[in-house]
């Protein structure tokens, strides 16, 4: 029997590895799993979807149904997995069992949320996949107010984006925005360029509290902030409900061809962890998907990550990073009326760079490719 290649997450990983998957091979079954509908849509425009006053239908480029039609595979939306065995090669889905030739986990990761206190905390808000940004729209569009938690990349962004139209308070543990990504003189110049946003660093929420219609958060340093609605953008965790039986660590360990510790079975995306490292960015994402694709086909594929740029979704001032940026750097800068290049030297070599405002990293990057 021709046991099809089972696809568990219909998110970019999924699709993508679909896709790439059907372009080498036309006949063996694909089956994509999802829980939910299974619409494709560009995740990464959730975190400045608000401001542009997109409607989560607008995000979307295809259904389920689209996509199944256009890439001749089968796609089983609303559809929970509640275990796998992976001795007999079954995912079960409850009521019934799929049988698999090959499992692939593209299941992403989940929010997180730090632990708080207070009557309110189920009304925190996260943003993680289209249902995530169907119920932020309604909350904002009744909003005055918004706290965002966490001043990573995603939570600038979505301060970034909420900002142009509502007031908005950031708290984060750290001193800056972008701690883990981009120097001092790059938090502080954004910081600058988001001068309607008022931060708070060096606290956090302790406690969400129902105040009338509103709610009342407690901040560590005995602060509190009324505000109308609280977004948690304090980072992501990869999703192992599934990887019981897998060796896992932060996320579901593979190697370079995306393999986990059992036959037959493989991890992709916001999930996996190759060589200790979660990459969960469109690029990474996208190299393993059709580097695994290949694998499928028969053809075994290592993926190779060279130095990958991230762009940070701010348009007052755009940041762009790429390489190295974290860590025991030192850090050359040189700033003009256009913006910002700074780069990242460790032992006399460049091995990352930050640029922000009107320059532009590209050129930086391919030095760093050599």
């Amino acid at each position: 029997m021709n046991r099809p290649i089972v696809i568990i997450g219909s998110g970019h990983a999924g699709y993508t590895l679909a896709r790439a998957y059907r372009k080498l091979n036309r006949t063996r079954p694909v089956v994509v799993v999802t829980a939910d509908d299974g619409a494709d849509y560009p995740k990464p425009q959730l975190s400045h979807a608000f401001g542009n006053g997109a409607s989560a239908e607008r995000l979307i480029r295809q259904t389920a149904s689209e996509v199944a039609f256009d890439a001749s595979i089968m796609v089983l939306p609303h559809t929970t997995v509640t275990g796998i065995d992976f001795d007999r090669q079954l995912v079960d889905l409850g009521q019934r069992s799929l049988p698999y030739g090959e499992l692939v986990l593209a299941v992403g990761a989940r929010p997180i949320v730090p632990t708080m206190a207070g009557d309110a905390v189920a009304a925190v808000l996260t943003l993680n996949n289209l249902g995530d940004y169907r119920v932020l729209r309604e909350r904002l569009d009744a909003s005055e107010h918004v706290l965002v938690i966490g001043g990573g990349l995603i939570g600038t962004e979505i301060a970034h984006d909420i900002a142009r139209h509502k007031r908005v308070t950031l708290v984060d543990v750290n001193a800056r925005v972008l701690l883990k990504q981009a120097p001092p003189v790059i938090s502080a110049r954004l910081q600058s360029a988001l001068g309607d946003v008022d931060f708070r660093f060096g606290t956090q929420v302790t406690a969400i509290d129902h105040d009338g219609g509103r709610l009342r958060a407690t901040l560590a340093d005995g602060d509190t902030l009324t505000v109308d609605a609280v977004v948690c953008a304090a980072g992501l965790r990869p999703r192992l409900d599934l990887a019981q039986g897998l060796d896992t660590a932060t996320g579901i360990i593979v190697d370079a061809e995306l393999r986990t510790s059992r036959e037959h079975v493989y991890a992709l995306g916001d999930c996996a962890e190759i060589d200790g490292r979660v990459l969960p960015y469109l690029q990474p994402i996208t190299l393993s998907a059709n580097a695994l694709a290949q694998t499928l086909a028969g053809t075994p594929t290592a993926v190779a990550f060279g130095p990958m740029p991230v762009a940070v979704k701010t348009p007052r001032y755009p940041v762009q990073l790429g390489g190295i940026t974290d860590g025991e750097v030192d850090w050359q800068i040189d700033e003009d009326s256009r913006g910002l290049t700074a780069r990242a030297i460790r032992d006399g070599q460049l091995v990352g760079y930050a640029t922000g405002g009107g320059h532009n990293g590209f050129r930086l990057l391919s030095q760093l490719m050599r």
